[in-house]
């Protein structure tokens, strides 16, 4: 039965979030031609939400998935992704809606080791396949790809471990590895097709700075000196404002049950895989994908059996996290990577000089 309350709730709150970091983008000024990234990047976040709300209500029930919708609803480097720099925007909209595509594999990966079937192995082909999005503005495109190959490895791992006492293990094992490598080459044959269809040039092309074309532009926002005459609206923060803090403190102080294991394994290993692997990749967090699978982790201290000052300073934390945004608004620490470059040829840099 659907607890619609529950869903209306927690579609109200995803939306609260993503009115923080769309209002925020419009405070800070996108020119004209970047509306469209911004509302790529508005579909993005209120789809991972939604779909943050759904696992988590699944998992937990009521309480546990409202409480992980909001922690991603209001997590500052979230809200910041959407209210990147102007000059940032594509990368911002990207990146979010990476996230919901690398959240959207992982959830119909692990659906499909649990149950098998090539509906959910043709849904996380599709969504692998549209995980590169985010990190390719980051000029590293293969890096998610990477990181889902191992938490593949991972997941199918997982699911053998954590079979059922009436299920043989290597049947298991089997049927887990078949469904993969058909999501797998789904993928794959979407990309191929991709490269097939697409004349767009690599982003070896536009990062080189030999072959940078006047249209696109390299801006730092740690760096105004990088594109003189343009200010950085937002300065790059220090790597702990970009973690999602609050879900890692709640996921860390977590009850483990039993009959969660095989979920509670899948999410660990995804933050390790995808969150985990960026950072040593970057050198920097990506607090932006390593924050789903924190508030899903996070939804555990809500758990019914746990003590009520429990519950309650679980619900602390949030509300904390949630003036906190209130109170940053519009600028929000942590998101987007201030050395993303832009591929947007509608963008032109003027030198002052030159400016009207």
């Amino acid at each position: 039965m659907i607890d619609r309350k529950a869903h209306a709730w927690g579609a109200a709150i995803v939306a609260a979030g993503g009115l923080l970091g769309g209002t925020a983008a419009v405070w800070l000024g996108r020119p004209g031609a970047l509306w469209r990234p911004l509302v790529v990047g508005l579909i993005g976040d209120i789809a991972t939400g939604l779909l943050v709300l759904r696992w988590g209500l699944e998992v937990y029930g009521r309480r546990g998935g409202l409480a992980s919708a909001a922690l991603f609803a209001f997590t500052p480097c979230v809200l910041a992704a959407l209210a990147a720099p102007p000059l940032l925007a594509p990368a911002g909209g990207a990146t979010v809606l990476g996230t919901f595509a690398q959240l959207a594999a992982v959830y119909a990966a692990m659906r499909c080791l649990l149950d098998p079937s090539v509906q959910w192995a043709l849904l996380a082909g599709v969504a692998m396949a549209v995980v590169p999005v985010g990190a390719f503005l980051h000029g590293a495109a293969a890096a998610p790809m990477a990181g889902l190959a191992v938490l593949s490895l991972a997941l199918v791992a997982c699911r053998s471990l954590t079979a059922a006492r009436c299920e043989a293990r290597g049947r298991v094992a089997q049927a887990a590895a078949v469904s993969l490598g058909l999501a797998w080459a789904v993928a794959l044959g979407i990309a191929l097709l991709a490269a097939v269809a697409s004349h767009l040039p690599s982003a070896e092309e536009f990062t080189g700075a030999d072959t940078l074309a006047p249209s696109l532009l390299r801006v730092a926002a740690s760096d105004p000196s990088a594109a003189p005459g343009v200010e950085a609206p937002v300065a790059r923060a220090a790597w702990p404002a970009a973690l999602p803090l609050a879900a890692l403190l709640l996921a860390a102080a977590r009850p483990w049950r039993r009959q969660r294991r095989y979920t509670d394994l899948g999410w660990i290993a995804a933050l390790l895989c995808l969150g985990v692997f960026l950072w040593l990749l970057w050198g920097e967090p990506g607090g932006v994908f390593m924050t789903p699978i924190a508030a899903l982790l996070a939804g555990a201290c809500w758990d019914a059996s746990r003590p009520r000052w429990a519950r309650h300073a679980a619900t602390l934390v949030v509300a904390l996290q949630a003036v906190a945004a209130l109170l940053l608004w519009p600028r929000y620490p942590g998101g987007v990577r201030g050395d993303a470059w832009l591929p947007n040829p509608d963008v032109a840099w003027v030198a002052p000089a030159e400016a009207p």
